[in-house]
C-alpha cells in the first residue's frame, strides 16, 4: 500500500451553514469551466473532459496539425495530362455517337491509305495496232482472203458470195491494248466499189466488254477511212459484226456482184510502254 499513490480528497464546508441555500445541492457547481485541451465548457465539479478525456484544471495540451500531402511538380503536371487526356477521349466518343460515326471504319479507312496501292499500268502513245490473227465468216477464194484486211496491201477481202448477210470478222491482238477506234477502208477502185455489197451498219464486240457492243453506222464512201469508236480498255480479241450492208450496183450495163468488199482495217489504241512518246493524231 505504500508504493500507491493516493489522491487527496478534501472536504470543503461553508464558513457559515446559515447562508447555505437549503434547496441547492451543496456538490452543484456554480460555475462551469473550460477544458484546456478541446475548449468544451464543463461541470466545475468534473475532473476530466466529457469530450475528449483531458484532465481540467491544467494547461492546454498542445494537438499536432495532420501532416499535410506532399506533392512534387512532376506529380502536378502527370496528373493534368492524365485529366486532359480523359477529356479528349470523353469528347470523342460524345461526339462520335452524334455522328453516327463507326471507329472500327475510320480505323480501317485509315489503313487503307497508309497501304501502298499497285501502280496503275501505263499506257503508251496513240499507234495503230496490228493483229497477230484474223479470221472471217466466209472467203471467195484464197486471192480475196481475210489476210488481206490486215496486210496493209490495195487487195481486198471478198465474203463467198452471201452479200454480207451475218459476215463476221475476228482479230487477236499479242498484248492487251486500249482500244480508241477501228478504221473501216472500203475498195479504192470506184467500179469494183460500187459493183460489190458495201457494209452499213457494224456491231462490235470487244472480249473486256462482253455484251456491250459498240454500234456504228457506216457512210457508203470510199474516199476516206471510216471510223467506228471503239474505247475499250484491255482488249485482246475483237469481233466485227456485219448488220446491214448497201446493195451492189451495175455499173455501165455491167454485173453487179453478190459478194461483200472491204479492201482494209485499221486498229488504234494504246498498249504498256516503258518510254511513252507524244500521242499521234487520227485524220478523217
Amino acid at each position: 500500500m505504500d508504493g500507491i499513490d493516493f489522491e487527496e480528497f478534501e472536504l470543503t464546508e461553508p464558513d457559515d451553514w446559515d447562508d447555505v441555500d437549503p434547496y441547492r445541492p451543496i456538490d452543484s457547481p456554480e460555475e462551469s469551466v473550460t477544458c484546456p485541451s478541446c475548449g468544451v465548457a464543463q461541470n466545475a465539479t468534473n475532473r476530466h473532459c466529457e469530450q475528449c478525456g483531458a484532465r481540467l484544471g491544467q494547461q492546454r495540451i498542445a494537438v499536432a496539425a495532420p501532416p499535410l500531402r506532399s506533392v512534387s511538380p512532376g506529380g502536378r503536371a502527370l496528373g493534368i495530362i492524365v485529366v486532359v487526356i480523359a477529356l479528349v477521349v470523353v469528347a470523342a466518343l460524345v461526339i462520335s455517337a452524334i455522328r453516327g460515326d463507326d471507329p472500327t471504319t475510320e480505323v480501317a479507312a485509315e489503313e487503307q491509305e497508309t497501304t501502298p496501292s499497285t501502280p496503275p499500268t501505263t499506257l503508251g502513245r496513240l499507234m495503230k495496232v496490228t493483229p497477230i490473227s484474223i479470221t472471217c465468216s466466209s472467203e471467195y477464194n484464197a486471192n480475196l482472203g481475210c489476210e488481206n484486211l490486215i496486210d496493209g496491201s490495195d487487195t481486198y477481202w471478198n465474203d463467198q458470195s452471201l452479200r454480207g448477210e451475218d459476215a463476221w470478222i475476228k482479230v487477236t491482238f499479242v498484248n492487251p491494248v486500249a482500244l480508241e477506234s477501228v478504221l473501216l477502208i472500203n475498195v479504192s477502185n470506184q467500179e469494183k466499189f460500187r459493183r460489190n455489197y458495201r457494209v452499213r451498219a457494224v456491231e462490235v464486240h470487244a472480249d473486256d466488254l462482253p455484251g456491250v457492243p459498240f454500234v456504228e453506222e457506216i457512210p457508203d464512201a470510199n474516199d476516206r477511212p471510216l471510223s467506228v469508236s471503239t474505247p475499250t480498255n484491255h482488249t485482246l480479241e475483237l469481233e466485227i459484226r456485219v448488220t446491214a450492208t448497201y446493195p451492189s450496183e451495175p455499173l455501165g450495163g455491167g454485173q453487179a456482184f453478190d459478194e461483200l468488199a472491204i479492201e482494209d482495217l485499221e486498229f488504234w489504241g494504246r498498249v504498256k510502254d516503258t518510254d511513252p512518246v507524244e500521242s499521234e493524231t487520227v485524220s478523217g
